[in-house]
């Protein structure tokens, strides 16, 4: 079973533009990865580089680059529906309301026709 997510570890959803499918990452606090065996060190840069060129992995192992907005963006905002099943699934059960708690779009009406 999937361990429960830190308290103080963020959820953050990447939209895939293309799709619109919403997926989930988990950005843990420093003191969360002391832990990590694997460090990864890219030659002749700096971390601040290594963080603009490293993909954000998500629950269910896709590798985005929301980052550049071109193929993934952070968002914030989204309807339920959109949230990938498959991230969803990985979360242990006392996290997995943690995935609905974003703001949701406004309905909106549409405008009577002129006329």
């Amino acid at each position: 079973m999937t361990a429960v997510i830190p308290c103080d570890a963020e959820l953050l959803f990447v939209e895939a533009v293309s799709t619109g499918t919403v997926h989930i990452a988990i950005r843990y606090r420093a003191h969360h990865l002391t832990d990590d065996d694997i460090t990864e060190v890219v030659a002749g840069g700096s971390a601040l580089v290594a963080m603009a060129i490293s993909p954000t992995t998500t629950r269910c192992g896709k590798s985005t680059f929301p980052q550049f907005e071109r193929d993934h963006i952070k968002t914030a905002r989204f309807n339920d529906d959109q949230l990938c099943r498959a991230c969803y699934r990985t979360l242990h059960p006392d996290d997995q309301e943690r995935a609905f708690e974003h703001d949701v779009p406004e309905l909106t009406t549409p405008a009577p026709a002129a006329g």
